[in-house]
């Protein structure tokens, strides 16, 4: 229909005008100078953040991480991906922000993967995939220094009690619908609606 073309058509000149501003932005902010390391990238993303372009951003944390035949080969990706979390900190501790003295206040930031890994080795050298998994959450809204929930001896989920984020017996698993939750409460949004 007419309507409908109408419509398509708007939406068309206006991701125009949008991928236009994003690109004037991008070099005005100087990040066509950044390459393309897994801090290149989420300094970009920051920086799309701080001038307003975005509001959040994934990154894929570059390497072979399904290591069913040697997990050998994680450490080195893992040194990779602290040395970038410490300097991506480190930037935002620095960086003046739009809301906030600093963007470090307003910038959350949420690692995980969508399952873990296995306790134990298996018969390859490698470790397989496992219901039970573990997010790392720093930032703005984040209460840090601290661990909520836990595992026993074989990596299988402990209750926990919610009110405290330490173990008990009376509690629950801790879920993803429960990460989700809390992150949208970070953000400012209402988890019910």
């Amino acid at each position: 229909s007419s309507d409908l073309a109408d419509t398509r058509t708007e939406a068309y000149l206006q991701n125009l005008e949008r991928g236009m501003e994003i690109e004037g932005r991008r070099f005005e902010a100087g990040l066509q100078d950044l390459g393309n390391s897994l801090l290149d990238r989420a300094v970009k993303a920051v920086e799309l953040m701080r001038l307003g372009l975005s509001r959040c951003a994934m990154l894929a944390i570059p390497g072979g991480w399904d290591s069913h035949g040697d997990v050998t080969v994680q450490a080195p990706q893992w040194d990779d991906f602290f040395y970038c979390l410490a300097n991506l900190m480190d930037y935002l501790q620095r960086t003046p922000g739009t809301a906030t003295k600093w963007l470090i206040d307003e910038v959350t930031i949420v690692a995980l993967s969508e399952f873990g890994r296995t306790p134990l080795v298996n018969g390859s050298g490698g470790k397989d995939h496992w219901p039970y998994n573990s997010a790392l959450v720093c930032g703005s809204g984040v209460n840090g220094n601290r661990m909520i929930g836990s595992t026993d001896d074989y990596l299988i989920g402990m209750p926990t009690d919610f009110s405290t984020g330490e173990p008990s017996s009376s509690g629950d698993i801790i879920g993803s619908e429960h990460l989700g939750t809390a992150l949208l409460k970070i953000a400012g949004v209402d988890p019910a609606n």
